[in-house]
């Protein structure tokens, strides 16, 4: 039998990255709610850098997977490695992914949902001072004195 330590070892990174983004969309979302564009733009630089270290990994699992399953007819996912292998390991893997995946999908959606209010919000608000005809690039000094 082939050895799947390789296959389990990198499935395990993808879990630890998938649980980072996880935490990253968490901190993006309470970035938006404070309106925190300086913590929003380094969140997104961190997000670039995984999503990049995701597709690495997802990369050398499928090629791991492959040379794996290279003698075999069958398919190339978790389950398939489960039905080969009998390892437990895989299921729980699976499980975790599943459920890291699901989240990630979940905090997307309502990232999206919040920063699309707030984008309505800022351009309610130029509207409203574009009325007064304020042009906010133009700055305007007040004095308090009369």
């Amino acid at each position: 039998m082939k050895d799947s330590t390789p296959i389990l070892n990198i499935l395990e990174e993808q879990v630890r990255c998938y649980g980072s983004l996880y935490g990253l969309l968490k901190s993006e979302k309470e970035a938006i709610v404070s309106f925190d564009p300086a913590v929003f733009e380094e969140l997104a630089k961190q997000k670039d850098n995984l999503v990049l270290q995701l597709r690495l990994l997802e990369d050398e699992r499928k090629r791991l997977t492959d040379e794996f399953f290279s003698e075999e007819d069958t398919g190339r996912s978790i389950s398939d490695l489960y039905a080969v292998t009998g390892d437990e390991r895989f299921v729980r893997i699976r499980s975790r992914l599943m459920s890291l995946l699901q989240g990630i999908e979940e905090l997307n959606e309502i990232n999206r949902l919040l920063i699309e209010r707030a984008s309505l919000h800022l351009s309610a608000s130029a509207n409203f001072f574009q009325t007064f005809n304020m042009d906010a690039s133009r700055k305007v000094t007040v004095s308090r004195e009369a």
